[in-house]
């Protein structure tokens, strides 16, 4: 009959079942790899935190190395002013100033993009040809492939990034 109840176990009494179970207490118990290793691991932590206590009593104390804020952190972990500043970009591009003793340098980036004539005049690629031209027409996208001048307003920012060459 699958209907009825699971058919019952025998009960062990208490006594047969824990003697099975654990073992005694006057008997030691050999010692085996995995619990050499948790002891060795509970000692390590406990060193750990006896290192991580004494940090923070140091920190704590006042000294003159370690007062910065009422929290205690060290000066060297404390945000200190940057030691050079970037000029902000008024434009497209960045405005480089030139000191005495700097060296000037290329920027690469502009040397990819723009050619100088010989005459000194500018040309870089023409925007609007990159993406979303499918329903532009063949002429506008051949249009769009050719070069174009730079405006005259743009030449002193061109001439910042390529310091070496003669602009106009």
């Amino acid at each position: 009959d699958s209907g009825g109840p699971p058919p019952l176990l025998p009960i062990q009494s208490t006594a047969s079942a824990m003697s099975n179970e654990y073992a005694s207490f006057d008997e030691p118990k050999a010692a085996t790899s995995s619990s050499r290793f948790s002891s060795l691991f509970i000692i390590a932590s406990c060193v750990l935190n006896v290192i991580l206590v004494f940090g923070i009593v140091v920190m704590m104390r006042g000294d003159n190395e370690y007062q910065s804020t009422e929290l205690g952190i060290p000066m060297s972990m404390t945000m200190r002013a940057p030691m050079y500043t970037i000029p902000a970009s008024t434009g497209r591009y960045a405005d480089v100033s030139v000191d005495a003793g700097v060296k000037a340098k290329t920027r690469k980036a502009a040397a990819k993009r723009f050619k100088v004539t010989a005459t000194g005049k500018v040309k870089s690629k023409m925007a609007g040809k990159q993406h979303l031209n499918t329903k532009m027409s063949r002429k506008n996208k051949m249009r769009l492939g050719g070069k174009r001048i730079i405006e005259d307003a743009d030449i002193p920012n061109v001439q910042k990034c390529l310091p070496h060459q003669k602009l106009k």
